[in-house]
């Protein structure tokens, strides 16, 4: 694929991408916005049908107040009990002059038109009701013992209860459905009161402005005061079996495979709970216009964006193709041929600059390479030489050892025996590194020949923990630190030579110090081999193990490099000057990388 193809239709994809997500997220946020303008109106009518049912319900108990707080009224009740099965004239006289009292004070023109009908009853049969003439005729015959809350109302004590919708029990000519706040008088069995209101009449107070919400009030028991027409039967008993579904500003609840928004309210003084609903299905068709106008301008944004891309890549595939025409006709032969990058774009130049950078780079590197072929192969026949010279040396051992035997000197075949097995070790190319166990078996040999030499004058005490005898360090480094000790700490010394090897593993890695009695470093060594690890660290940090090659010789530097590259910024090698003579202590930093190189010690 071409690279206008390919960039017209990475972009065409990229655009496709952009333009499907904005549509997403401009449909989410309408969503989201219209959900919250939902959920606020549901919450705003729950709160004020919630407070609109308060208030009829408070104007309800107030009746009972009234009659309760009148003196006349409040002793008819008081008094019609002692009348209970009294059959003379007298008494039915003065019966009937207190059920009139009661009569003409609840039939007030404020009472029978705001509730339905006001009943002051006894279980002695003695009725006093706000209305009694038309359609609302009361029976006052009715058996109040069917009446099935008069136990709720002796329960509360006095104070007021709610009655869920039921059919008016005390009509004679028709019945209608009311409910009711009643409450029972206190001080004996004085009788109880009920104000009733119309469920039909409900209606002004739970309707609201927005023919889409529906409410559904329950009582404090459970039972449902109000609902609007058309609220699904399973979603009324849905929400009464789960009340807590409705306890958040806006939660969604499910019924008959439809969505409802809905926000609750519970009454202050009541309990009333009112649940204001709305269907899902209206809250999204109002998104439909909104999305597709959204869907509109996301597709004529995408074909102007397109063409434009197709312009462009058009116009920067161009200078392009023209730098491959060239770049194809390059060859190991031209490298350093100059190209003709065209001057218009910056960016096509600079690549053709690059090139051409690569290019001279590549023809320098084709000499590097042979240049290092030559190299590789001096050293690999330097290596074959190395290998040879070792077999003289053995030979002439052998030829020392024999004649060692001959005279008798055992003492000469154990140092021939010694120097060779030195020998065999240091100048094996299998392995450049061995454990410590190889690198102490080593280091004992090498003080066996130390003490055939300096003999009394020689003390070297070794010590190493089992537990780092398995740890890797680069042949011969060890001899390297005791041999340090026994050529450069006693040059102006006649002093019994005093050696320590110890090694060790603490809580921070493992650890060789190599410590002798004898004159200890300079200031002016110590400086020049700090220069000296610090131009080896640069040189190991940019070359790389070659360095082993260009350093040498086998002093501490040596050392350093070599314990650097095999354990790079966690080695630590240490160098200070004791009370009396120096320490050397290599090894490996477990805890944190940094090398500690100093040449005092800190």
């Amino acid at each position: 694929m071409k690279f206008r193809t390919k960039l017209i239709f990475g972009f065409s994809i990229v655009i496709f991408f952009i333009s499907a997500i904005l549509g997403v997220v401009s449909y989410n946020f309408n969503s989201r916005r219209l959900s919250e303008k939902a959920a606020q109106s549901l919450k705003f009518y729950s709160r004020q049908t919630a407070a609109n049912v308060d208030f009829t319900v408070d104007s309800m108990k107030h009746v009972t107040d009234y009659i309760l707080s009148d003196p006349d009224m409040l002793n008819a009740m008081k008094t019609l009990p002692k009348y209970y099965g009294s059959s003379t004239y007298s008494k039915t006289i003065e019966r009937n002059e207190l059920l009139d009292t009661l009569n003409s004070g609840i039939s007030m023109y404020y009472i029978n038109s705001n509730f339905y009908r006001v009943i002051i009853f006894n279980e002695f049969g003695d009725v006093a009701s706000s209305t009694n003439t038309g359609s609302k005729i009361t029976n006052k015959a009715r058996n109040t013992t069917t009446i099935d809350w008069l136990d709720s109302a002796a329960r509360r004590h006095g104070k007021p209860i709610l009655v869920a919708p039921h059919m008016d029990g005390w009509g004679i000519r028709e019945s209608e459905e009311v409910f009711s706040l009643a409450r029972k008088v206190q001080g004996g069995d004085f009788g109880y009161i009920e104000v009733q209101y119309a469920t039909e009449e409900l209606k002004d107070i739970f309707e609201v402005p927005d023919s889409d919400i529906k409410v559904v009030a329950f009582l404090p028991g459970g039972h449902v005061l109000y609902r609007s027409e058309g609220l699904p039967d399973e979603l009324v008993r849905y929400i009464k079996k789960h009340p807590a579904v409705t306890k958040m500003d806006s939660i969604t609840v499910s019924s008959d495979a439809s969505m409802w928004t809905s926000a609750s309210e519970v009454s202050g003084n009541y309990g009333i709970r009112v649940v204001a609903l709305e269907e899902k299905t209206e809250i999204v068709a109002g998104m439909k216009d909104a999305l597709m106008i959204a869907l509109g301008m996301a597709v004529g944004c995408f074909v102007i964006s397109m063409g434009v891309v197709i312009f462009i890549a058009s116009k920067l595939s161009r200078p392009l193709t023209a730098l491959k025409d060239q770049m194809e006709n390059t060859g190991i032969e031209n490298l350093d041929a100059e190209l003709k990058v065209p001057a218009t774009d910056d960016e096509v130049q600079a690549v053709g600059i690059a090139y051409q950078n690569l290019m001279r780079r590549l023809n320098e590197s084709i000499v590097k390479e042979k240049r290092m072929s030559l190299l590789q192969l001096q050293a690999q026949f330097d290596t074959l030489q190395a290998q040879v010279n070792p077999h003289f040396l053995y030979n002439v051992l052998n030829v020392i050892s024999s004649r060692g035997v001959m005279d008798g000197d055992e003492e000469i075949c154990e140092i021939c025996g010694c120097l060779a097995a030195m020998l065999r070790y240091s100048t094996s190319t299998k392995e450049r590194y061995a454990t410590v166990e190889k690198e102490i078996e080593y280091l004992e040999r090498y003080i066996f020949l130390l003490k055939s030499r300096y003999e009394h004058r020689l003390e070297v005490e070794v010590q190493c923990e089992d537990s780092i005898k398995q740890e890797i360090l680069p042949k011969i480094v060890l001899q390297q630190l005791v041999e340090n000790s026994a050529q450069h700490g006693y040059q102006n010394s006649k002093n019994i030579m005093k050696i320590q090897v110890k090694g060790w593993r603490d809580e921070t890695g493992w650890y060789f110090e190599v410590r002798d009695n004898g004159q200890g470093a300079t200031e002016e060594v110590r400086e020049e081999l700090n220069e000296k690890m610090r131009k080896i660290r640069e040189k190991i940090m940019s070359r790389g193990s070659s360095i082993e090659m260009e350093i040498g010789g086998m002093g501490l530097a040596n050392t350093y490099a070599r314990m650097f590259l095999l354990y790079n910024g966690k080695a630590v090698f240490r160098i200070r000057n004791m009370e009396e003579g120096l320490s050397v202590i290599i090894g490996v930093s477990e805890k944190e990388e940094g090398t500690d190189v100093s040449g005092d010690g800190r």
